[in-house]
């Protein structure tokens, strides 16, 4: 006769000898199948349009890169003020294409030192520290 157990506790072969096993839970555990898997691994293959949009205009980019420098191949005669030069086109119009770019980024930075200085001068900040517009220095409504 076994003697009885409290609740939770399984019963053991041998009621009055601890058993070397810890007892187990009583959350079953989850099974996969083959199934499971071949839809997890056809999650990870699926048709994705923007990956074949992108790799699209990638090689577009690329042709067309090959296709300008090779349309602008020729070469002309660059004058300077105290030299000339024989360049191929294509390294004048990347070169002319660098310098607006930096030109552009230093005139932008320029202006924005400008104004902000302009603006200290005069006690103000500048529009774009985003400050408290209504000066409360609270929210506007309630949270819901």
């Amino acid at each position: 006769m076994s003697t009885p157990q409290p609740p939770g506790i399984p019963e053991s072969p041998t009621a009055g000898t601890p058993s070397a096993e810890p007892p187990e839970a009583d959350v079953a555990p989850v099974a996969t199948t083959a199934k499971d898997e071949s839809l997890e691994e056809d999650r990870a293959s699926t048709w994705q349009p923007w990956l074949y949009v992108k790799i699209g205009l990638l090689l577009f980019a690329i042709a067309w890169a090959i296709a300008f420098v090779a349309e602008n191949s020729q070469q002309i005669d660059v004058h300077f003020v105290f030299a000339t030069a024989n360049v191929h086109v294509v390294w004048m119009i990347l070169l002319l294409l660098a310098v607006g770019l930096i030109g552009g980024v230093l005139l932008s930075q320029l202006y924005r030192h400008r104004r902000r200085t302009q603006l200290a001068k005069k006690g103000r900040k500048p529009r774009d520290t985003r400050a408290d517009v209504g000066g409360r220095d609270e929210a506007e409504s309630k949270a819901r």
